[in-house]
């Protein structure tokens, strides 16, 4: 069965690059110095295997005790050279990154179609490599996955992988994703499973199209792979008037969100009781949404798909919650005590915490017991989302030009600014904005808060310019 998933072979859009994986860095203690390679050359082969990239050098040398190197030199000269590997040694070698495989389809919800005009390239493109799943969770569809790929997972343990199936209805799935041809994601999977590869999936859920009886198929499905697969997020669809398939689709209601969390959750309790976990998880957005609380943390176990907005909120709101029960946090508390050198004097917090609109009226009620028992004057904000539209309300989504926007609600001596909206580098919107950007427009120094309440409040106070010491 499992070479029949490949009858029909799919073009993998994966950029060419010259043969080999290019040394950008050497450690000057390690082996890669002691044999005389420098940042330029190019390694081509180890033991007789071609080299695609840096994964392949690890796995390739990985386990030898002598490697044999075909290199290509800076300067263009081709050598060879036998390596014995002493016990414990490292290479100490970076790498050039690997161009990124893309996706050739055409999925009709991808957030990619809706960025506007004058967006960055980067935000168009749309990654479908497995290696970037394996990495960094990112979640690939699998659909035009080559026996070799497959197998390149298998033989170099690239575990876990995150999958992106919406629906294991062939015809339903294939609408999804616009593709012309159905593809057997499940038979893919069940390879990967039966050699012990774990797996995480993804439902993007589009009212009408993959929900009610398509839903509950998908999930059943999926619930046959377990416990290789171990967990399925199921995230809400989010599009704008700019998307160009916003025709097709229909948006999540909070009608929508209270019908989904009624049916999912005797499914939740009934993966309880059989494997032990919950295994199928909604986003947070669905309970913000349909104004149902949040499930407890047992609920989310281990956090699988936390990445994906599922349990964040939860996360966040249990460790508010210790951190203001504990009152060493703040000292002295609102009660008249004398301040000391290396605690926060009563009142001398001021400044504005910005999120999005969805997240809001949870991260209000918290700053405001701060104010509340310390005296602190923190403004919260909930900032409109004009980059991509108002129907974006997550935090996640926001541009630095959307806080430029707001700048007349800010009050106080600093900003801080949502962690998800300042990408992996940590400082830079999706707009391309960064952080001295908006400090030098609002004359204001800005931070992003991390992902805690208290990370936040440490945040402030750097910002405030007092030490957060008094925090431990």
């Amino acid at each position: 069965m499992y070479t029949e998933l490949f009858e029909t072979i799919y073009p993998i859009n994966t950029p060419k690059k010259d043969k080999g994986v290019v040394v950008t860095g050497v450690d000057p203690l390690a082996l890669g110095e002691q044999i005389g390679l420098r940042p330029g050359d190019r390694i081509t082969r180890v033991n007789g295997r071609d080299l695609n990239d840096f994964l392949d050098f690890q796995f390739h040398t990985g386990s030898e005790d002598n490697v044999e190197l075909d290199i290509i030199k800076k300067s263009g000269e081709q050598i060879s050279l036998a390596v014995e590997v002493g016990e414990g040694e490292i290479w100490g070698l970076d790498f050039e990154y690997f161009a990124p495989r893309q996706c050739a389809n055409d999925c009709i919800f991808c957030f990619c179609n809706q960025n506007p005009v004058g967006s960055r390239e980067s935000l168009f493109f749309k990654d479908e490599d497995t290696r970037l799943s394996f990495l960094h969770g990112n979640y690939t569809t699998m659909s035009s996955i080559s026996k070799l790929e497959l197998d390149r997972i298998v033989e170099q343990r690239l575990s876990p992988q995150y999958v992106s199936v919406h629906a294991t209805d062939p015809e339903v799935r294939k609408y999804l994703l616009g593709r012309k041809r159905t593809d057997d994601v499940l038979g893919k999977m069940r390879y990967l499973a039966s050699e012990g590869i774990e797996l995480h999936a993804q439902i993007v859920l589009c009212p009408t199209i993959n929900d009610g009886d398509v839903l509950k198929r998908t999930i059943d499905d999926l619930a046959d792979l377990y416990p290789s697969l171990t967990s399925v997020a199921i995230v809400p669809v989010v599009f704008t008037k700019l998307h160009n398939y916003h025709d097709r689709m229909t948006a999540v209601s909070s009608e929508f969100c209270r019908t989904l969390i009624k049916q999912i959750r005797p499914l939740q309790r009934d993966f309880r009781q059989k494997l032990g976990s919950t295994f199928v998880f909604l986003g947070d957005e669905f309970y913000l949404r349909a104004g149902i609380a949040l499930p407890g943390p047992a609920h989310y176990g281990d956090y699988p798909q936390i990445e994906d907005g599922v349990g964040m909120v939860r996360r966040f709101v249990t460790e508010a919650r210790k951190a203001l029960n504990r009152d060493s946090w703040f000292l002295p508390a609102a009660s008249g005590d004398q301040a000391t050198n290396d605690s926060i004097r009563p009142g001398s917090l001021h400044g504005t915490i910005a999120t999005g609109e969805l997240f809001h009226p949870i991260l209000v009620r918290y700053v405001d017991e701060i104010n509340s028992k310390w005296r602190t004057k923190l403004k919260v904000i909930a900032v409109r989302n004009r980059f991509f539209g108002e129907e974006i309300t997550v935090a996640g989504l926001m541009a630095g030009g959307d806080l430029l926007a707001s700048r007349d609600l800010l009050e106080g001596n600093f900003l801080i600014v949502p962690e998800q909206a300042c990408l992996k580098s940590g400082n830079i919107f999706l707009d391309d904005l960064t952080l001295s950007d908006l400090e030098r427009e609002l004359e204001l120094p800005v931070s992003h808060g991390g992902p805690s309440l208290e990370s936040m409040i440490e945040r402030a106070l750097e910002l405030e310019g007092q030490s957060p010491d008094c925090l431990l």
